[in-house]
């Protein structure tokens, strides 16, 4: 299993770096703040580590129980001389504390508190109160008040083997270490390694891991990002990964677009196809019904009317004439075709009486210009139903666009 950093400043990677030997450890972490969000513990109890976490804000602690039910939250403050005391709770942020000064610097600047008061357990009792399990580290996070927590550690021999003090003032780089480290030192703990906001130390009895505070988190404690921390580096993965997925974000809603175009070009498609069959099968009707075929002659004389009208009668009086003759001239034609024996002998008798040649030149002629196009019964829409003129004329509309789209 690969080890996930979740702490706002690597602290994690660097105690696993001198603990990964311990399996299922134990912890304490004074001022835990978020379960989650620049989490010292995550990692470790991602690998079956236990612990407890000292948290006196409200909001915090109920993070830590809902997140965390097999572990043991102790909502209190730690100090001494005192059972009780004001703590300013400032939601959404690792700057709460009971110290005023520090707590008006933060509401001059615009953040607002929750005022409230809470009870007080010196880090005697709290050491001794699990006295039965080996601490591997304990974290010390309290923003200003590092050093009420460690005078409250007087009599308990407990050593966690490894501290991570906080050792700068709030929201800014001024160290404060040496206001209290005489008295770590003063423990059999020895100076391990400063990360630029935390101080680590190694108990004398356990002094073969100062070897693994030798140098800063690198490539070789490897090691992956959670997502879950404030630094800046999580900072541009995040930025570069919600980039690549505006960009997913937009490819696929052009892919959407371009299948919906398909999609409702293919259902035109379709729409027109239906409406052409509907229409040819309306028409076949049509021209299979006994009024279609009883109106036959009636049709006729009506396309008669139209071409006298627009060709005058003469030129159709002619027009009939050469249609009739050429009638009759396929007739004669077929008729003698069928007989070869009574078309040999008539050419025999024309030849015979000298006039052959005049008649076939005539008859020739006569075929030539006598094949005359049929005019064929102009179509309408009074021969369709109701449904099928709606149709047609969808049809024709659909034809319309299509033509001035191309």
């Amino acid at each position: 299993m690969s080890f996930v950093s979740y702490a706002q400043n690597f602290e994690d990677v660097m105690l696993w770096r001198a603990l990964s030997g311990v399996s299922k450890g134990f912890y304490i972490d004074i001022g835990a703040q978020d379960p989650i969000h620049d989490s010292v513990s995550l990692a470790f109890y991602e690998h079956d580590w236990r612990g407890v976490h000292v948290e006196p804000t409200e909001q915090y602690s109920s993070k830590l129980r809902a997140a965390r039910p097999d572990e043991v939250i102790e909502q209190v403050a730690i100090g001494s001389g005192v059972e009780s005391l004001e703590f300013y709770e400032f939601t959404d942020t690792g700057l709460s504390t009971s110290d005023d000064a520090i707590a008006r610097m933060h509401l001059d600047s615009g953040y607002q508190a929750i005022h409230r008061v809470v009870p007080v357990m010196s880090l005697d009792t709290l050491l001794e109160k699990y006295r039965e399990r080996t601490i591997n580290w304990m974290k010390i996070d309290v923003e200003g008040l590092e050093k009420n927590v460690i005078e409250s550690w007087v009599e308990s021999p407990i050593r966690p083997w490894i501290l991570v003090i906080e050792s700068t003032l709030p929201m800014s780089q001024e160290q404060t270490h040496g206001d209290w480290e005489n008295l770590i030192l003063a423990k059999g703990y020895r100076f391990a390694y400063f990360d630029g906001l935390n101080r680590f130390y190694v108990h004398e009895a356990h002094s073969e891991l100062l070897e693994a505070f030798n140098c800063p988190p690198n490539v070789f404690d490897r090691f992956v990002l959670g997502g879950k921390a404030s630094h800046s580096f999580h900072q541009l993965v995040q930025s570069r990964v919600l980039q690549a997925q505006a960009e997913s974000l937009r490819s696929e809603s052009l892919r959407a677009s371009e299948e919906a175009r398909r999609i409702s070009e293919e259902e035109r498609r379709i729409s027109e196809e239906t409406l052409r069959k509907s229409v040819e099968a309306e028409l076949a009707a049509v021209y299979a019904s006994k009024s279609w075929y009883l109106t036959k002659p009636l049709r006729w004389v009506v396309s008669q009317v139209h071409l006298v009208r627009k060709h005058g009668l003469m030129i159709r009086l002619k027009s009939f004439v050469k249609s009739m003759l050429g009638f009759l001239l396929r007739r004669v034609s077929l008729f003698f075709s069928a007989r070869p024996a009574l078309r040999s002998k008539c050419i025999g008798i024309l030849k015979a009486i000298g006039i052959y040649g005049g008649v076939r030149d005539v008859v020739f002629r006569l075929s030539k210009n006598a094949v005359v196009k049929r005019a064929k019964a102009p179509f309408s829409e009074q021969h369709l139903t109701g449904r099928g003129r709606n149709i047609y004329r969808q049809l024709k509309q659909s034809a319309a666009r299509n033509g001035e789209g191309q």
